[in-house]
């Protein structure tokens, strides 16, 4: 498993964390989500069967969020 690391703007409060992580929850591979709106990053620890990170970076922006930057993969 590795985590992808996203540089989110427009997150302001519990509800913008809880949104995102629903909304990436619900992404095949996608095994945890970690959001914080003061920090502005949202980890995502995913599997293998998650191929291409780009998905997360749309399904944060078709919520209504920017991705600042290149997801970060560890």
């Amino acid at each position: 498993m590795e985590t992808v690391t996203l540089r989110v703007e427009g997150m302001s409060c519990g509800g913008c964390e809880q949104r995102i992580a629903a909304v990436l929850g619900r992404v095949e591979g996608v095994r945890e989500v970690s959001a914080d709106h003061t920090t502005g990053r949202v980890g995502v620890r995913v599997g293998p069967e998650l191929a291409d990170p780009s998905v997360l970076t749309d399904r944060v922006e078709a919520a209504g969020f920017a991705v600042t930057g290149q997801a970060d993969r560890q």
